[in-house]
């Protein structure tokens, strides 16, 4: 079986539910997920995808010259009550037809008013003069994947739509990040000049359902829908953001994925050997010492991804039955006080539930 890039269930509870409500044991799920992702990768084969060519659309990136960002837009000057077209409709034909994204949508909803202002306030790049009157009236298409030119693209031509406010940058954690990774919905992902987007549970996979109701098809893009059991779970890609409390089914049924034995990841030891050590230490230096961290010594090394294992969500979760080994691969932000920006590592780890270890086995 190959990698599965992402599992959605912090955003979804049908594994949680199912689990519960039929009492499955750890086999069970893992047996269920992975027949579900096998299911979905022969549907997406049926209508002309191939599953590893989405990859970039659904794992975060560490490449400084991608961004993923939230377009925010004020629906004030948008009289159709349905502003979420009128947006679509700038938007859409700004995207690159040669690139993959995801592309997740929502009102900046909540109950604490003077904590959206201030995100708003602390992270949006303007586009124009701006006044706060309620986060509901605040519109965001978040947007991933992004090259720093087309980014430019679109900031520089969305000025030229009365409603746009402006952008806020997700590449690093942050607030505005966080709150956005709690509010937003998955709404389609873009590959190429084609978009997928989840349809009805009972509609036939055969079909292909415009079900958001946006003008892809306006702006030349066909449509390929599955049903949303199998896209939601894997192919709507999660915002980082910490493990919180009440969210770890999301950690456990990424795991179960893989293995049936499930254990808290903040409960085991982090393993650098010696060689890899030395490896990390030769082979990248020139990332470690911008993240200023040239010299640190294995056990320090340790400690720092230790205190970082739950700081985000595992992906790209695979079982190499030909060395036996359960991987997967997190993402690691060290900030540094004479850098604006953190610096982002992707770790590769093996997990060992039968040690209580997780062992590193690159970094970069």
């Amino acid at each position: 079986m190959g990698p599965i890039f992402t599992l959605n269930a912090r955003g979804n509870v049908m594994l949680e539910v199912m689990r519960d409500y039929f009492k499955l044991d750890n086999p069970a799920v893992k047996i269920e997920i992975q027949t579900s992702h096998l299911k979905m990768q022969e549907i997406l084969a049926s209508k002309g995808f191939k599953y590893s060519n989405l990859k970039s659309a659904l794992v975060p990136m560490i490449d400084s010259d991608k961004h993923e960002v939230g377009f925010i837009f004020d629906s004030q000057y948008i009289d159709s009550s349905w502003y979420g077209y009128e947006v679509a409709q700038a938007i859409i034909p700004l995207l690159d037809k040669r690139t993959n994204q995801s592309v997740l949508c929502g009102d900046l909803i909540g109950g604490n008013q003077q904590f959206i202002f201030e995100i708003i306030e602390e992270s949006l790049v303007l586009s124009r003069s701006f006044k706060f009157v309620h986060g509901s009236l605040l519109y965001c298409v978040y947007v991933n994947n992004l090259s720093c030119k087309l980014l430019e693209r679109l900031h520089a031509e969305l000025a030229n739509f009365r409603p746009y406010v402006g952008f806020i940058p997700a590449n690093y954690s942050s607030r505005a990040k966080i709150y956005l990774s709690t509010i937003l919905v998955n709404s389609f992902l873009k590959h190429g000049n084609h978009v997928i987007m989840g349809h009805e549970d009972d509609r036939p996979n055969t079909e292909n359902v415009n079900i958001v109701g946006l003008p892809f098809e306006e702006f030349g893009y066909q449509i390929s829908s599955l049903q949303s059991i199998y896209f939601d779970l894997f192919l709507s890609y999660k915002i980082e953001r910490p493990v919180y409390s009440g969210f770890e089914v999301d950690t456990e049924m990424s795991l179960n994925a893989i293995t049936d034995q499930i254990i808290p990841l903040e409960g085991c030891s982090i393993l650098v050997e010696d060689a890899k050590h030395k490896y990390l230490l030769s082979e990248k230096g020139g990332k470690l010492c911008k993240a200023g961290i040239e010299d640190i010594g294995r056990n320090e090394l340790e400690t720092l991804i230790q205190s970082k294992i739950t700081a985000s969500y595992i992906y790209n979760l695979v079982y190499l039955e030909k060395y036996n080994v359960y991987k997967f691969n997190l993402i690691l932000e060290i900030s540094r006080p004479d850098m604006d920006d953190p610096v982002k590592f992707l770790v590769a780890i093996e997990y060992k539930p039968e040690e209580k270890v997780l062992r590193v086995l690159t970094l970069y």
